[in-house]
């Protein structure tokens, strides 16, 4: 067994460590959510090589520092392995096939589902501090900010953001390796940012009709994220699909729907 087979490991899993070390002490991660964060971080740098590692953690860093500025109760603790296993899995089965295949498609569908990630974290955290009103995806009427399928304007337009700025950092990062080209750059951005972009739409109506929203018996309020049960009843989703879940299904089915439509 050739030794050196093993160096990509070793980088991998000290550059992912550092990362994650540091966001557990800024309590952007738990306990569960350093340790996933540093083994799913080693495999993308050894299945997606720097680029892909990058983009991620890319994606972590800018994410943890949008929710700074937004004193959410989902944040207060920081991700736990369930949240960023629900971010990344996709992403990294995707970076497996391409591992073994040495097929760029597959790189190229792992990097979408980031930036769906980026593109959703984006508009949710970014859009909570629109002053302005949001409305409901599905009625277009006014609707609870925070709750799951409200969206505004400015979180429109950070989701877009968000998409973009991912298929351009992947573009650069590419052809700083590989031989330049205008066509593929061009193919590969516009990809990556509507796939992206149209991951963060998706997310929301899957939060309309699959997220579980609970109704305070005493206030009247309606919540996502409770306690305590006996004070809430169900009035909408199911109750066993949170925003972790919704999470997982939209970035699957974007780019599951992604390499269907364009690579086959």
């Amino acid at each position: 067994m050739n030794e050196h087979m093993f160096v990509p490991y070793i980088i991998g899993l000290l550059l992912s460590l550092s990362v994650a070390f540091v966001a557990y002490k800024k309590r952007s991660l738990t306990v569960s959510g350093f340790i996933t964060a540093s083994i799913v971080g080693m495999l993308f740098y050894v299945f997606g090589t720097f680029i892909a590692w990058s983009i991620l953690i890319f994606f972590f860093i800018s994410s943890s520092i949008i929710s700074k500025f937004n004193k959410n109760e989902k944040e207060k603790y920081g991700r736990d392995y369930i949240q960023v296993i629900s971010n990344s899995i996709v992403s990294l089965f995707f970076l497996t096939l391409y591992y073994f295949l040495h097929d760029l498609t597959y790189l190229v569908v792992a990097v979408v589902a980031i930036a769906a990630s980026t593109a959703d974290t984006w508009a949710s955290e970014i859009g909570s501090l629109s002053k302005g009103k949001t409305y409901s995806i599905l009625t277009f009427k006014a609707m609870e900010k925070g709750l799951s399928g409200a969206v505004s304007m400015l979180g429109v337009v950070a989701s877009f953001l968000g998409a973009l700025v991912i298929s351009l950092m992947f573009s650069a990062l590419y052809f700083l390796t590989e031989e330049f080209s205008l066509n593929l750059l061009t193919e590969f951005s516009v990809i990556i940012t509507i796939s992206g972009f149209l991951g963060s739409i998706l997310d929301s109506y899957l939060g309309v009709f699959l997220q579980a929203k609970y109704k305070d018996i005493k206030s009247g309020k309606i919540a996502e994220m409770i306690s305590n049960t006996e004070q809430f009843i169900l009035i909408s989703g199911k109750k066993f699909i949170n925003n972790s879940t919704v999470n997982f299904i939209m970035v699957l089915t974007i780019s599951v729907v992604t390499y269907l439509l364009l690579f086959i």
